[in-house]
């Protein structure tokens, strides 16, 4: 073991020119597509932020994101086997449900359950709790040899404990995902509420079918378990890199002072740019005045209404002294 890692070491510092090179490479690709992604959305113009310094650090913070992300799904898959074993090898191999196939099916209408339980729970907290316990007692009387035996009760107990495990890992990632992919979490009836809701569904029966695939595998190579994580983990990464490619580039504008961001500034310093007065949020001080930054890239000021996030006037200011909003 320890000789393979020296010989691994020793190829990286041979190669350590062609490894940076790579990764430049990388982190502008990755840069230039976050950028896009942001100068479309808020109707900026892209040839303004293709600078090297942009391209890079918009890269390496877009890696660094995704693979946080993507290190905590992997925490989570490496979890979710518990769960998965409890059910398979506790409750179906052991009670009166025979057969492989009859047992994957159960395995994941139950899981599949859950999630549309979890559907409620986004929704009403205490009425999907409530109808998870349910799924839970359903299940125990369905699938367990005699369900009123009181030494079974354990059985279902631990069963309930596992789901709401699972449940509180898969609401807790949803949450963390709000946070990184900068998306705000809506409880109403509206679109974006739909999906959001819809994202804890497919990330609790993610964790399930990863579950089911680890059972799969650990009886067979641990390097097919190594390549199953893999593969998930790159649906992940493509999935955040296209469908939340906004979310992370409005984050990493903000982080990198790009913009996306309320600004104020004194009053007299922008009279001569004839702003509009709509895009003027209201300060209690009235020498000072407070945009929103859309971006700010070489003196090139894009500015918008606060809901609007998209830019509606632009002006050059090379030398304009920024004041705290307090």
């Amino acid at each position: 073991m320890l000789n393979k890692i020296k010989q691994h070491s020793i190829l990286g510092l041979k190669n350590i020119e062609k490894i940076i090179t790579l990764i430049i490479f990388m982190c502008t690709f990755s840069g230039a597509w976050f950028l896009f992604s942001y100068a479309r959305t808020h109707g900026v113009k892209f040839i303004d932020l293709i600078q090297s310094n942009l391209l890079i650090s918009t890269g390496a913070l877009s890696f660094f994101i995704i693979l946080f992300i993507v290190g905590c799904f992997l925490i989570s898959f490496n979890l979710s086997p518990a769960i998965a074993r409890c059910l398979y090898y506790d409750i179906l191999v052991r009670e009166k449900i025979k057969g492989v196939k009859r047992r994957k099916l159960i395995y994941l209408l139950y899981f599949t359950s859950c999630g549309v339980a979890s559907l409620f729970i986004f929704y009403h907290f205490y009425f999907g709790v409530s109808l998870v316990v349910i799924v839970a007692l359903t299940f125990h009387f369905l699938a367990i040899k005699k369900p009123f035996y009181y030494k079974k009760i354990a059985v279902t107990l631990k069963l309930i404990l596992y789901t709401a495990l699972l449940l509180a890992i898969s609401i807790a990632m949803f949450g963390f995902l709000s946070i990184t992919l900068n998306f705000d979490i809506e409880t109403n009836s509206s679109f974006n509420s739909i999906i959001q809701a819809l994202s804890i569904f497919v990330i609790i029966v993610t964790l399930a079918i990863i579950g089911l695939a680890d059972i799969h595998q650990r009886n067979r190579d641990l390097k097919n378990r190594i390549w199953c994580y893999v593969f998930f983990s790159l649906l992940i990464v493509f999935y955040i890199a296209t469908a939340f490619s906004t979310g992370v580039s409005e984050k990493i504008a903000n982080m990198i002072g790009l913009g996306y961001v309320n600004q104020c500034y004194h009053e007299k310093d922008l009279v001569k740019y004839s702003i509009p007065e709509r895009l003027v949020i209201i300060q209690k001080d009235k020498s000072k005045i407070k945009l929103f930054i859309i971006a700010d890239v070489n003196g090139k000021i894009y500015i918008s209404k606060d809901k609007n996030h998209r830019a509606e006037f632009m002006f050059i200011a090379k030398e304009l002294s920024e004041v705290s909003c307090d």
